[in-house]
């Protein structure tokens, strides 16, 4: 054969053989024209219209709002205010998670990922919801997560560790009032039975004073600071009704501390809880019938009293606010529930006025 024939002989095979793989070739893998491919599963154009999200998990929900005039608050908890940087993590590890791929669009498939009723939805200011994101299970290897947008027929794979805490209370913000110690120019605290006390700087370097401080002594610079970041930093733990019993009995038996603002504004804090206390049982109070009565042996007196009374113990500690800012958002919150507080504050405040001062040290030779 002539080398010009082979030539062409070849020539033609190649043609023969490009042809057949075109029409022949894999089809491509349908994540690599799916557009979510990439993106983040919480676009910013979603994020910056949301004014409410849900979650959802097992039967529980919790719905939190946005409004125009007082931010995020846990509607699901007393419209409490919400806890921003809680939220904010939320949707940041939302918007930093990105779909990396298609993973099935066969709905036997999609039922082994075990989708259920975990759920997050992003609503606008009109309710109409803009993501429904409902969360499977994790990948077994590879890490990430399984996902489904908006009820699609298609489940994706996003590096997705979002936890969903489905207690209304704990998205809460818990902080009551904002102020650092810095902020405080005077300190009065009173004490049972005796003179309240009053401590005072004209400036953050100048240390408190007292008019009342005794002779050979002056305040307590580490009481004070204490004092002072204790409250600052005061955080509730949970929340009654304002008419709830122990409430109540902690307001009557509460200890007042204010503080006053070097801009003039005043926080009053009254801290307090119900004692232990001796009362009568329910049941002693209720008509016994007369055959009852008589078929009982006649009590010693000295049993009396422990068969018709019992002894409850002290209540939580209570924490009630009063700011001189009329707007001030612990105002109001005041009036919704009634906060508790930790132990630790009580048995942080000095016990007597005595507590607050200390011998002044003898001078140096």
């Amino acid at each position: 054969m002539k080398l010009k024939t082979l030539l062409i002989v070849v020539a033609v095979l190649a043609a023969l053989s490009g042809a057949a793989w075109f029409l022949n070739r894999p089809a491509p893998a349908p994540s690599a024209a799916d557009p979510r491919i990439g993106q983040p599963v919480l676009p910013a154009a979603v994020a910056n219209q949301a004014a409410r999200v849900r979650l959802a998990d097992k039967g529980r929900s919790v719905l939190i709002t946005r409004s125009t005039d007082s931010g995020w608050r846990v509607a699901d908890y007393h419209d409490l205010p919400a806890d921003f940087s809680k939220l904010s993590a939320l949707v940041k590890s939302l918007a930093d998670a990105k779909v990396e791929r298609l993973v099935t669009s066969s709905p036997d498939r999609i039922t082994r990922l075990e989708f259920a009723d975990t759920t997050i939805t992003v609503l606008d200011a009109s309710e109409r919801p803009l993501l429904t994101l409902t969360l499977g299970k994790y990948a077994e290897t590879g890490g990430g997560r399984y996902l489904r947008f908006d009820q699609e027929n298609k489940a994706y794979l996003a590096r997705l560790d979002a936890w969903l805490d489905m207690e209304p209370r704990n998205w809460a913000d818990t902080t009551l009032v904002r102020f650092t110690a810095d902020d405080i120019a005077s300190l009065a605290i009173d004490f049972p039975g005796e003179t309240s006390v009053t401590l005072s700087r004209p400036d953050t370097k100048t240390a408190f004073t007292s008019d009342t401080t005794p002779a050979g002594k002056q305040v307590k610079v580490a009481t004070a600071s204490s004092l002072l970041n204790t409250l600052s930093d005061l955080r509730f733990s949970d929340t009654t009704s304002p008419d709830d019993p122990r409430a109540l009995g902690a307001r009557r038996a509460a200890r007042t501390l204010t503080l006053t603002t070097f801009g003039g504004k005043t926080i009053a804090f009254a801290l307090g809880r119900q004692a232990e206390r001796t009362v009568v049982k329910e049941d002693a109070l209720q008509p016994k019938p007369a055959d009852f009565i008589r078929a009982q042996p006649k009590p010693e007196p000295s049993s009396l009293v422990g068969d018709v009374t019992e002894r409850v113990p002290a209540g939580p500690p209570y924490v009630f606010i009063t700011h001189s800012d009329a707007s001030a958002t612990v105002n109001g919150l005041m009036g919704k529930r009634a906060f508790q507080i930790g132990d630790h504050v009580l048995s942080s405040l000095p016990a007597s006025a005595d507590a607050l001062f200390e011998p002044v040290p003898a001078p140096k030779p």
